[in-house]
């Protein structure tokens, strides 16, 4: 192989793996509710243990408190709720305060319209 067909494999891996990255990117925050601008949910996960292949312990935040429930593949218990502190509730209502203050339409549908309106721009000239 030549030196340019090495560094064209090479520059198109790079490439490959850039898009790969982009894409699990996205797919996390499209899972969050956070690509499009969307609202946070009322309901998440903080954080899962798995103690048996089978079996998880996950801390869950629904309104002001943190639930920690236990779950198996026949049933999900209740293990102890705790209620949110001055500190979580601020930290948990800041982010949400911030996106409400912000336009109704994410930054991303506002440059796919300005890119709509300069295009139509072009054809009609």
């Amino acid at each position: 192989m030549h030196a340019t067909d090495w560094l064209s494999f090479a520059f198109s891996f790079a490439i490959v793996l850039a898009l790969l990255g982009v894409l699990l990117y996205a797919m996390k925050r499209l899972q969050n509710g956070n690509l499009l601008g969307l609202p946070q949910r009322r309901m998440r996960i903080i954080e899962s243990l798995s103690v048996a292949p089978r079996q998880k312990i996950m801390l869950v935040r629904v309104k002001e408190e943190d639930i920690l429930i236990g779950v198996t593949v026949q049933s999900i218990n209740l293990l102890a709720s705790f209620p949110l502190t001055a500190e979580e509730l601020a930290a948990d209502i800041a982010p949400q305060t911030v996106h409400a203050q912000s336009d109704a339409v994410s930054p991303l549908a506002k440059r796919f319209a300005d890119l709509i309106k300069s295009a139509q721009k072009k054809d009609k000239a």
